[in-house]
């Protein structure tokens, strides 16, 4: 996992990011809150479900053990409550802070979820069980299966909760040591009101970007802006408790379009070849150096390892919390960089940075922009051809994030698909930035065709949602995925007849 420090270097990720299900499982500490409401069926599930984590490697902790002297619950420490809790009860009342403690919530219930519901009625669903229980978690236990529900709108359907291992490893685990939390703007250096596509010359820019929005908005493929003036509320004080949780944001929104703008690429050198300023005994302690205020990078690449110079990184990113589907050019589209190794974002003109907070996504997305210029510095290299290079410094890239999933029976010429073995951890955490990262290289490296055509990566996150990044144009990938949705439509009916 050499190439994720990489990343966590550059995105100044600090501290132990485990990656496999089984260190997350090992990093995790919970407590169980006193049962609000009891059953035979929720007594027996819990009781199995707790004896699991601990076979698991979880530290399970008795609940008056895991409280400070001021009867909250320890920083770090997952808080599992029984049933549905009257309001002033609720585990969320016991939290150090609302990052600091991730509340699941087991109910003796089905998901309440409507009948063949679309994507946007399944969200909505769960989100609202979310502010109303103030939950980060919920699990429906009924007779035969049990469900796992996220607040980005996954439902996992798992099997037989008296067994429930396999379920809890590689279901649940991940969703609770890799916490859905936003950069904190303190992480963020902010440059008000200075960014005009129009001065920088971005029409064509932004025209694609609102191409694409009316793709997205006709096939109903990318979820909408949910409102948290649209969700029930058991009183004021838990309204409160969302919007902060969101760090007061008007709602939630799924999806992004990126623009990932034209960069000059040096070609990678490889290290037997390096001259003498970039070679040395340093790059065995350290994988990320700067020499003469350059940043650099060690990479291993086809049984080969490379110096890849680090240019500043920028894109163009619609502004999270915004309808993706419903663009307003003039505040929904902000610029987003890695600029002199910080994160950094340009703000419209009429935006104040508190308007403009970072995505979920910002790591995923830094992580995607970075993988793509170590992957076009290499091709400039080993495939002096390359589509790939020449798009990334002539025209850019895109990226394009939706929850849904790529068909493998509706293949896109010269991108390669990775990453549906990957633990299913939710947007915003270290872990998915190391995915994206990690998972583009290591396609990279396993493509099997003349890499003069490789033009792109598909990257699955499962219980999430893909990313396309690479040569289309974003409203060519919204018709991509618009067009392999219809066919997987049509398939289904063929098969059902």
């Amino acid at each position: 996992m050499m190439n994720s420090n990489l990343i966590f270097n550059l995105l100044q990720i600090s501290g132990d990011v485990p990656l496999s299900e089984e260190k997350m499982a090992q990093s995790l500490t919970v407590t169980f809150h006193p049962p609000h409401k009891q059953s035979k069926r929720l007594n027996k599930f819990v009781d199995i479900f707790k004896q699991n984590l601990i076979d698991l490697g979880v530290k399970v902790l008795p609940y008056e053990e895991a409280l400070n002297d001021d009867k909250k619950v320890k920083p770090g420490i997952v808080i599992i409550e029984q049933g549905e809790g009257e309001n002033d009860k609720l585990a969320i009342r016991k939290v150090s802070s609302l990052y600091d403690n991730p509340v699941v919530a087991i109910f003796d219930e089905k998901p309440p979820i409507p009948e063949n519901p679309t994507l946007q009625e399944t969200l909505d669903s769960i989100v609202g069980v979310l502010a109303w229980n103030l939950t980060h978690v919920p699990i429906f236990v009924e007779e035969e299966k049990w469900t796992i529900c996220t607040m980005n709108g996954a439902v996992i359907e798992c099997g037989d909760w008296r067994a429930p291992r396999q379920d809890i490893l590689y279901s649940l685990v991940p969703k609770l040591s890799a916490q859905v939390v936003p950069p904190s703007r303190d992480e963020i250096v902010y440059r008000e009101g200075i960014f005009d596509p129009i001065e920088l010359g971005y029409e064509k820019f932004i025209q694609d970007f609102m191409s694409a929005a009316k793709v997205w908005h006709d096939n109903g493929l990318m979820l909408a802006h949910t409102s948290i003036e649209d969700l029930k509320y058991r009183n004021r004080f838990y309204k409160r408790i969302v919007s902060k949780y969101l760090d007061h944001r008007t709602g939630m929104s799924y999806g992004f379009m990126v623009k990932q703008l034209p960069t000059e690429i040096e070609p990678a050198i490889e290290l037997k070849d390096a001259p003498s300023k970039l070679n040395g005994s340093q790059w065995e302690k350290q994988k990320t150096r700067t020499i003469d205020d350059e940043t650099y990078l060690l990479v291993k690449l086809f049984e080969r390892d490379w110096i890849v110079k680090i240019p500043d990184v920028w894109l163009l990113s619609t502004r999270s919390g915004c309808n993706k589907t419903n663009l307003k050019p003039d505040k929904d589209i902000l610029k987003l960089g890695l600029y002199e190794g910080k994160i950094t974002i340009d703000t419209p003109a009429n935006l104040t940075k508190e308007e403009c907070r970072p995505s979920y996504d910002t790591y995923a997305i830094l992580a995607h922009a970075v993988g793509n210029v170590i992957t076009a510095s290499i091709l400039k290299t080993v495939a002096p051809d390359s589509i790939f290079h020449r798009c990334l410094e002539n025209d850019g890239l895109s990226v394009s994030h939706w929850h849904g999933y790529p068909n493998k029976d509706f293949p896109l010429d010269g991108y390669i698909l990775h990453g549906n073995e990957n633990p299913p951890v939710s947007c915003s955490t270290p872990q998915s930035a190391a995915y994206a990262f990690i998972g583009k290289l290591k396609a990279l490296s396993e493509y099997k065709s003349d890499l003069n055509q490789y033009r792109g990566d598909i990257h699955v996150e499962p219980h999430h949602g893909t990313n396309i990044t690479g040569c289309l144009t974003i409203t060519e990938t919204a018709r991509y995925v618009d067009e392999m949705h219809k066919h997987s439509l049509v398939s289904e009916h063929m098969d059902s007849e």
